[in-house]
């Protein structure tokens, strides 16, 4: 521990008597040897009388401890949630008395280190010692001397009002803001430093969470958005974050949680309230997703992009009348082969009642939950199996191409004059089918290779069905 350094002793009131006795004879000296007036031109600079001895200067008072900091210095007892002994207790208070009256840095450091000798797991002690570390400017040392009693005891008022301070001073904005809340209903000045703290705070948190989105680290993201959920569960932060994480994720679920609090608050915010429609119809409330388009397109009556959503969005509510697992089947991030041969069979009538011309085997499927689905898909030659093996892996990823080419055959053969199929005769490239006969919108890629989803494959069934006169 660094000595205390006084102030260099001022000079006694003796001495300077003596300094004044000694200009007195050099001023009698020239009026000996000089005519009067030059005398008195001599002795016009000497320095005037003495000041009263009855009010002699004061030395200079020592400072108190680490004044700015003293309103973080609290009586290390304070908040403390376990009973102490009593010895204990008055052998700390008074070293900390010590410390911020008298600035006895050696004598309290001996008194915690003696105290932690007795009993290593005395926090007041370890809260005495980071006390000392924050007013002699060892801030990282008070924060990881403190982080464990705060992890333990997060209601000590104490030790959170010297960790949350240390931190600041480090410029760990996030860690000083979470002591400081921790104890705030505790203490008055937690309580401003929250107030203070809570929007950079609530910045530098948000501000990681979209970085570890970034570089795909969900775990971590997951933990920034704990924290943003835990100080500020409804602001316009958390929930983007929360929206964020949800759509890096594939979490249709949890994105629709994040999307309905941010159009309650941004009401007026069109494309927010549409996807809001889109997730109700996927993987919410079908019901509530169509109300909400039917809404919106009698607002604008001649926007044929709302007209087209509508559509889709009645359709999707029909869905919502077949069995629960063909439901599962369409909310699905990334489709099997037996699952297109689900939707394939329950969203298109002609599928279902269609007469099979075709007695295919599939070996593989015999035993499957939805053997019925996908033994009338193969048979109607929607769908192919392995003609060495006779196997048709029905947990095989289903591409986008996949389902392209099973619904190109679709129209081909349920279709009647369908003008889109001239050109290829239906035989064209799945691609190409698909853009001819409008499956594709204009400005959309085909993607052929991609896994296929749920969704993607419930609407590309309803552009099918339009042609049907289905949908």
């Amino acid at each position: 521990m660094p000595s205390l350094r006084f102030p260099p002793r001022l000079t006694t009131w003796p001495e300077a008597g003596a300094l004044r006795r000694l200009s007195r004879l050099r001023c009698l000296l020239v009026l000996l040897a000089l005519p009067a007036m030059a005398a008195l031109g001599a002795c016009g600079s000497a320095p005037g009388p003495a000041p009263s001895p009855e009010a002699p200067r004061r030395p200079q008072q020592l400072q108190p401890f680490a004044v700015q900091e003293q309103p973080f210095l609290v009586d290390p007892l304070t908040g403390y949630p376990r009973e102490a002994d009593p010895e204990r207790q008055d052998r700390i208070q008074a070293a900390h008395r010590a410390l911020l009256t008298a600035s006895d840095r050696e004598g309290a450091l001996e008194t915690a280190e003696e105290l932690l000798q007795e009993d290593p797991g005395f926090a007041p002690a370890q809260v005495l010692v980071a006390q000392i570390e924050l007013g002699e400017g060892s801030f990282a040392k008070a924060v990881e001397r403190l982080l464990p009693v705060s992890d333990e005891m997060p209601q000590y008022v104490a030790s959170q009002l010297v960790l949350g301070r240390a931190a600041e001073l480090v410029g760990d904005v996030p860690l000083a803001y979470s002591a400081y809340r921790e104890i705030a209903p505790r203490n008055q000045r937690a309580f401003h430093k929250v107030g203070e703290l809570h929007p950079r705070a609530l910045e530098i948190v948000s501000n990681r969470l979209q970085e570890a989105l970034r570089q795909s680290r969900w775990d971590e993201a997951e933990q920034h958005l704990s924290l943003l959920r835990k100080w500020a569960p409804s602001e316009v932060r958390t929930l983007e974050g929360a929206r964020a994480l949800a759509v890096s994720r594939g979490d249709r679920i949890a994105e629709l949680a994040a999307v309905k609090e941010l159009a309650a608050q941004r009401p007026a915010e069109r494309a927010l309230i549409e996807r809001r429609a889109e997730l109700e119809l996927a993987v919410g409330d079908p019901g509530a997703g169509l109300q909400i388009i039917q809404n919106l397109a009698a607002e604008n009556p001649r926007d044929p992009a709302l007209a087209e959503k509508l559509a889709a969005a009645k359709f999707r509510w029909r869905m919502s009348l077949l069995p629960k697992d063909v439901q599962d089947v369409a909310s699905k991030p990334e489709l099997t082969k037996a699952d297109l041969a689900v939707l394939l069979y329950w969203l298109i009538p002609n599928v279902r009642y269609g007469r099979p011309t075709a007695g295919r085997i599939a070996t593989d499927v015999l035993e499957h939950r939805h053997q019925e689905e996908i033994v009338r898909v193969v048979n109607l030659g929607l769908m192919d199996v392995d003609q060495t093996l006779h196997r048709f892996s029905p947990g095989a990823p289903a591409r986008r191409s996949t389902a392209l080419r099973s619904l190109g055959l679709v129209l081909s053969r349920f279709g009647q004059n369908l003008t889109c199929l001239s050109g290829s005769g239906g035989r064209g490239g799945a691609c190409e089918t698909a853009a001819s006969c409008g499956l594709l919108s204009p400005d959309e890629e085909c993607r052929a290779t991609a896994a296929l989803t749920g969704g993607e494959a419930v609407e590309l069934i309803r552009r099918t069905l339009k042609h049907l006169g289905g949908a």
